[in-house]
């Protein structure tokens, strides 16, 4: 795939996604608790030109799944395409594809992610988004930590634009779409889109000789909401799964069925009308950052925890010889051993790991004091940190289980996605409307009426 461009697209490209980047910087500071010198440098000097590539000029395109804001497809150059390698330079300031990233080789590992039309989508989405995600969320987090991304232009230049629409179009006919996507379309405005690494296995399996499973999940909120009272029994997650399952909460408490933007449908909440249905106890993800246990019961239990939680997940789960990555079927008995077998790897792993640490440390620093505490009018720079806080609370993670088929060895390893940064002017107010919605209906301290029934950790850790 060629990192081909005018220089006129360049440069437009390279100013836009200049300015973006230096904004999104200067809006965020870092805690030394949590980076050191050397990692701040990133903030100090000026974003280097992104790496944008240009479409192929033929190419078929499948859908993978889509969420409120994005939809997402497999893109692959057509076989007339296939041969033939790129010999263009970039234009001034951007940067080729290396030499030995073949067209379909960087499309097969890569699926296209783009914005569906909707409030503040413009040109520059996605520009937007990939200067947020390199100049605040890579040096906070680390690179190895994320799903890797980049900029693809040629959506409407290269006409994918109406084929992506033309197979909405076809899912909504087919009844295939979640009722409330049906009619939603590609942004008419964006040529520039995201290639972001396929973590589903969806475009090419292929790749992968061994037997890999990726199970998705998102951790939510890892530390306790700032505004909780004191004594609160449940986490934030659990008293908002709480607040979505009671008949008496308004609909701002209400979680809404979502499917994640690189993989499977999953659903949160309940429809607000119709006859009462059983309420779904969600995992709760402060387990995945409990404190290391002090006795065999507790390590047991803690053990159990961890695996249920993995466990709750697995209809996400998707495998590299899965027929559909879309599909919403029950997982094959391979797949289902597979996760079995790999259960103590996969717990002691999940016991080991640093990342929801890491994750749960940034929530803490750049929300100190909760929604309520910030004011739109005057408060920007607490707004900037507690987007980010709320970005990190509804990212993916992409847990992927890899066996050897030639030396059984387990390989485990984690990606976090679905970062595009939130949008607190607009939110703000739903946010802070869901917080005293959890206070006044009693969902952080369990007084709720009826009472809800919930799996949290504290309420494990402090008796019912």
């Amino acid at each position: 795939m060629a990192a081909e461009s005018d220089t006129v697209g360049a440069d437009t490209i390279n100013g836009r996604y200049k300015a973006a980047a230096v904004a999104a910087a200067a809006a965020i500071s870092l805690s030394p608790r949590l980076r050191s010198p050397l990692d701040l440098q990133p903030f100090l000097l000026p974003p280097t030109p992104p790496l944008v590539t240009t479409l192929p000029p033929a190419i078929s395109c499948s859908y993978i799944g889509e969420g409120s804001a994005n939809a997402v497809f497999c893109v692959t150059p057509k076989k007339k395409n296939l041969s033939k390698s790129s010999s263009k330079s970039s234009a001034p300031g951007s940067h080729n594809i290396p030499s030995n990233d073949s067209d379909a080789g960087s499309l097969s590992t890569h699926l296209l992610r783009i914005p569906k039309a909707g409030p503040g989508v413009g040109a520059g989405t996605c520009l937007d988004h990939h200067a947020y995600y390199s100049s605040v969320l890579r040096p906070l987090i680390g690179t190895e930590w994320l799903v890797g991304q980049h900029l693809v232009q040629g959506i409407i230049s290269r006409g994918v634009q109406s084929t992506l629409n033309d197979l909405l179009e076809n899912l909504d006919r087919s009844g295939r779409r979640r009722p409330d996507w049906v009619g939603t379309r590609i942004s008419p405005d964006v040529d520039v889109a995201l290639l972001v690494e396929d973590m589903t296995l969806a475009c090419n399996k292929s790749l992968h000789p061994s037997t890999t499973t990726t199970v998705q999940f998102k951790p939510k909120w890892l530390v306790q909401s700032p505004s909780a009272p004191a004594g609160a029994r449940r986490c934030r997650t659990c008293a908002l799964s709480a607040a979505s399952a009671s008949p008496s909460t308004s609909s701002s408490t209400k979680g809404n069925g979502r499917k994640n933007s690189n993989g499977p449908k999953t659903t949160q909440g309940r429809s607000s009308s119709g006859p009462e249905k059983s309420h779904k106890i969600k995992p709760c993800p402060i387990v995945l950052v409990a404190d290391p246990p002090k006795t065999a019961a507790e390590e047991a239990d803690l053990d159990a925890a961890l695996w249920e939680y993995v466990y709750q997940h697995l209809g996400s789960a998707v495998s590299s010889q899965s027929s559909s990555p879309n599909s919403s079927t029950p997982l094959s008995p391979s797949t289902t051993f597979l996760l079995l077998k790999t259960r103590p790897a996969i717990i002691r792993w999940m016991r080991t790991t640093n990342l929801f640490r890491r994750i749960a440390a940034i929530q803490a620093e750049h929300d100190p004091h909760g929604a309520l505490a910030v004011d739109l009018a005057d408060d920007v720079t607490s707004l900037d940190r507690l987007q980010t806080a709320m970005t990190l609370r509804d990212c993916t993670c992409f847990l992927r289980v890899t066996v050897s088929e030639s030396s059984s060895e387990v390989s485990i390893s984690a990606k976090l996605g679905d970062l595009d940064r939130k949008d607190g002017r607009r939110k703000l107010a739903r946010w802070q409307a869901q917080e005293r919605a959890l206070l006044d209906g009693g969902f952080y301290l369990c007084t709720e009426e009826p009472r809800q029934q919930t799996n949290c950790w504290f309420e494990r850790r402090r008796g019912h």
